[in-house]
């Protein structure tokens, strides 16, 4: 992912020199003919464009991120409850399905699938306790959290579907080169020190594209949700087995 970074920041440099180079050697860069008005317009136009795409983009994913990562703590609220109530023949088998979750079913979320060996261990849990006696006092109580645990796993699985609009990102992309476009058309030439300025704009805009590139999905990318919820489970399951 850090390379990922440092990737897009040399390519935002490299298309803002670029620009650049390809517009800052005509004649009305040179002479910077546009009135002042004009080219205060167009850069606010061009920035307030950018800015607006990439924060709506930003404040969208994260509340994705924070949605699934809320949902995520729900769940593990829901088999604590579930294991606090489980008979003994019952709590190894919803500690397997916890640890399924973390091992398995975390990296097949990343591509928006459930993984049906989690849904299985899942349901032997269900399976276990509907065999269970009629007369066994815990077992009507088990099936009711049991109901809880399956609502909050498939809205955990609803998260990995969530996504933005698609055209916003070409338009992100689209806003960015504008932002770099509008520095030639300004009237920046083609020399060193214009070059460096520039290039440090382009720098910041490859890094903000990057970012919103990889914030699309709550499960993937360098800001993603992580199975600290069910890790936290596991050492709650000990706490209550060990008292």
């Amino acid at each position: 992912m850090i390379l990922g970074f440092i990737l897009f920041v040399l390519l935002g440099t490299l298309a803002a020199v670029g620009v650049l180079a390809a517009f800052g050697r005509t004649a009305r860069s040179r002479e910077g003919t546009f009135s002042g008005g004009a080219l205060s317009f167009l850069g606010s136009a061009s920035l307030s464009s950018f800015i607006l795409v990439a924060a709506f983009l930003i404040a969208g994913s994260w509340s994705n991120i924070n949605t699934a990562r809320g949902h995520t703590f729900d769940e593990s609220r829901a088999l604590n409850a579930a294991y606090t109530d489980a008979d003994t023949t019952t709590r190894p088998l919803l500690t397997r399905y916890v640890t399924s979750v973390i091992d398995g079913e975390w990296a097949t979320m990343s591509h928006g699938d459930a993984d049906p060996a989690t849904w299985s261990d899942l349901d032997a849990v269900r399976a276990h306790v509907e065999a269970l006696p009629a007369t066994n006092p815990s077992r009507a109580q088990e099936l009711t959290d049991l109901a809880s645990v399956y609502t909050t796993r498939q809205i955990r699985l609803a998260d990995t579907q969530a996504s933005l609009p698609a055209p916003l990102y070409p338009a992100l992309i689209g806003a960015g080169l504008l932002v770099l476009l509008y520095a030639p058309i300004a009237g920046l030439t083609f020399h060193l020190r214009e070059s460096i300025a520039l290039g440090l704009v382009g720098a910041v805009v490859g890094f903000g594209i990057y970012l919103v590139l990889h914030m699309t999905h709550p499960y993937t990318g360098p800001v993603h949700v992580t199975p600290v919820a069910y890790t936290q489970s596991l050492a709650r399951f000990a706490q209550l087995s060990a008292g």
